[in-house]
């Protein structure tokens, strides 16, 4: 196996860390020419090749199998200038079986030494891509086990479920011990149900992850863009009397108190005869549907919606109260973009609106795959339902098994090559 070697950042900086792993890592001081460090400890060394100095810095050797790969790890405090990296990486690119880490192998050789499963590595991105406190949280949370912890319970009991199977087996040429087809039913319902609520709430910690959609809608010219503007402190969107100025879609993300929420100013919805305007209506659509929230403002309180939004959380906002501070039938709140009024309490509706979603018993799955991975099990189960425990039990074995290997899946590397190059390709180098 090669030894792989990364920078902390790609950019100029004060200090970088030049993280090293693998079987070679322990001939770093050799390559460069100075006396072997403690295990464990800070200690400074003075860097060299071919008797000249690269650099003075803190070095780091971090013995197997305790380390975040599970491999040998040397770690170089470097001073951040590209001329001492470079010189660093040609060096051990000149020594044999060195190479430089590919986006996340430093994450993927943990989880093939078995120091981390699959949602905790995928957590690890998540955590280096978190912007908000709730985005810090749920990587944390999943980063310290508690997602596996939660499969492997699920595991668990599916293994218990295929163990009162196997005992059914056996009395296939008899009558059925009293009590353990009626116990067999009762575990498998408490554990779809279980599996059901999760994946009802899983939106939630998707949302955490992704983001949460509020769209602002509303006809022309009635201050779609000026709110915008307003919300994120920013000119992102023009502002004209002309109708149509906004014919594309315009996003930007915004920390409300600790949610992460991409605010989408739309085109007004009407008849047209531009195509770019007709486009941007369409991208309107469809972001509208899977909007979280939607801000359906008006200036004349006239809140009809441009087609049928059923089931969707709609905020109906007055604008423009500077001039005309009557109150709409209908409408929730009033606000004015010129004097501020209304824009902090609107803010605070939305941060309750998004509040009111977040589920009272926490669910951790937050990405398409492991998603996809438990109702896959969950489907498998299910189909118990529509067997006889009697007459095809050994049908019902087989999907508790294909219940339990989805399971699994969601943790563990299976078809190794495919899953790991899907998650880690996601990741930056140097981790």
């Amino acid at each position: 196996m090669e030894t792989i070697f990364a920078s902390s950042n790609q950019y100029v900086s004060a200090i970088k860390i030049i993280r090293i792993s693998g079987p070679k890592a322990k001939e770093i001081p050799k390559i460069f020419g100075f006396s072997k460090s403690k295990p464990k400890m800070f200690q400074v060394r003075k860097l060299k090749y071919k008797h000249k100095t690269i650099d003075t810095i803190p070095v780091v050797w971090l013995p197997g199998p305790n380390t975040y790969t599970g491999e040998d790890i040397y770690e170089l405090h470097i001073h951040g200038a590209t001329s001492v990296e470079e010189k660093i990486y040609n060096v051990l690119l000149n020594e044999k079986n060195f190479k430089i880490a590919d986006k996340g192998e430093f994450t993927r050789r943990a989880v093939l030494n078995g120091k981390m499963d699959l949602t905790q590595a995928e957590a690890v991105n998540d955590l280096i891509n978190s912007d908000t406190e709730k985005q810090l949280e749920l990587a944390n949370s999943i980063l310290d086990g508690n997602l596996k912890q939660i499969l492997f319970q699920w595991r668990d009991q599916i293994i218990k479920l295929s163990s009162n199977i196997e005992v059914l087996i056996d009395f296939s040429d008899e009558d059925i011990p009293f009590g353990v087809e009626n116990q067999f039913k009762k575990e498998l319902k408490y554990l779809i149900n279980e599996i059901e609520e999760s994946l009802r709430f899983s939106g939630f910690s998707r949302s955490i992850r992704n983001g949460f959609i509020v769209s602002i809608i509303g006809k022309p010219n009635v201050g779609k863009s000026s709110l915008m503007n307003c919300i994120i402190d920013k000119e992102v969107s023009i502002v004209t009397n002309i109708e149509g100025t906004t014919r594309d879609l315009i996003e930007h993300k915004k920390n409300l108190n600790g949610f992460p929420v991409y605010f989408n100013d739309t085109a007004g919805i009407r008849e047209t005869d531009s195509i770019i305007e007709e486009e941007g209506i369409k991208k309107t659509k469809e972001i509208i549907l899977n909007s979280d929230i939607i801000l359906n403002l008006s200036d004349k309180g006239q809140f009809s919606l441009p087609f049928e939004l059923k089931k969707l959380n709609i905020i109906n906002v007055s604008t423009k109260n500077d001039i005309n501070n009557k109150n709409f039938k209908n409408e929730r709140i009033s606000i004015s973009v010129k004097t501020n009024k209304g824009i902090t309490s609107l803010l605070k509706m939305i941060f309750n609106e998004l509040k009111e979603l977040e589920p009272t018993k926490p669910t951790m799955l937050s990405n398409l795959r492991q998603i996809n991975g438990v109702k896959k099990a969950l489907k498998a189960l299910k189909r118990i339902k529509n067997l006889s425990l009697k007459k095809e039990t050994e049908l019902v074995a087989e999907e508790l098994r294909l219940s339990s290997s989805a399971i699994s899946n969601i943790t563990s590397v299976v078809d190794i090559d495919e899953v790991l190059d899907q998650i880690f390709n996601k990741f930056c180098i140097g981790k």
